[in-house]
């Protein structure tokens, strides 16, 4: 089975509509977990061999902008929100932020039940905050009824010793799969938004200049990462600032949950 997770970037680079409509007419993927889908990045998710499932945050009376894209042939059994907006206080929207949170969907699959998660923990320099969030995702997930599980998305984990945080906090019922993967975020691709690290970020690519993060991971449920040892490829699309990650799980070799 093969899974793409993005951080689409609301759309911001050009390229975007052109590679989400040709993956899904080629069908390359089963599932895409996806984050920062605005209504423009949604239509370019119109395609007849797919559902689309978003959320809307009552807490912001808003779309939140998390979407989990699957094959028709999947039967969505269960699915779940659970909005960050008001964690933090955005210096810029005050409480009122689309982007952070989990959506997580259970999914019918031929073979047999998975879950399947998108996150969005919160940009900027607070840390404590997205450590937070991450424990919030684990309790969550974890009171659902127990399923072959896949947690995927944008961590924003910034600081050097971050993600290694992230995977302590998970641990031990979900393990990190992307320890080894290279940085996915480069900052000239950034949008130059009113918030301190992007206007670094866009001071510094006027020289040319990236930051590159390891701000995209990818979880497994523990049962699940003994059995199954996923692949990954960081796809070379400059489709956001984001670099889009293909997964590839092979099911063959365990009998997903019925």
């Amino acid at each position: 089975m093969k899974f793409l997770d993005l951080n689409c970037q609301k759309g911001y680079q050009s390229g975007l509509g052109k590679f989400l409509q040709t993956v899904l007419k080629q069908k390359s993927y089963d599932v895409l977990i996806l984050q920062e889908v605005t209504d423009n990045v949604l239509s370019y998710l119109n395609d007849p061999s797919y559902e689309c499932l978003r959320a809307f945050n009552k807490e912001i009376n808003a779309e939140n902008e998390l979407c989990i894209v699957y094959r028709k042939s999947f039967i969505l059994e269960r699915w779940g929100f659970e909005s960050f907006a008001a964690l933090r206080k955005d210096p810029v929207r005050g409480f009122k932020h689309p982007c952070f949170g989990l959506l997580w969907a259970d999914l019918k699959t031929e073979a047999g039940m998975m879950r399947v998660a998108s996150i969005h923990a919160h940009s900027g320099t607070d840390q404590k905050v997205r450590i937070e969030e991450v424990r919030r995702t684990k309790e969550v997930l974890c009171k659902q009824t127990a399923r072959p599980t896949i947690i995927a998305g944008d961590f924003n984990a910034g600081f050097f010793h971050e993600p290694d945080e992230i995977a302590q906090a998970f641990f031990p019922e979900f393990i990190w799969e992307t320890k080894k993967l290279e940085p996915t975020l480069d900052s000239r691709y950034s949008e130059n938004v009113p918030h301190l690290p992007n206007r670094i970020a866009a001071l510094l690519s006027l020289f040319n200049i990236g930051i590159h993060l390891r701000t995209d991971h990818v979880f497994l449920d523990h049962n699940l990462a003994l059995d199954i040892t996923p692949s990954f490829l960081i796809l070379p699309d400059r489709i956001s600032d984001h670099s889009p990650i293909e997964c590839l799980i092979d099911f063959n070799k365990k009998n997903l949950g019925k």
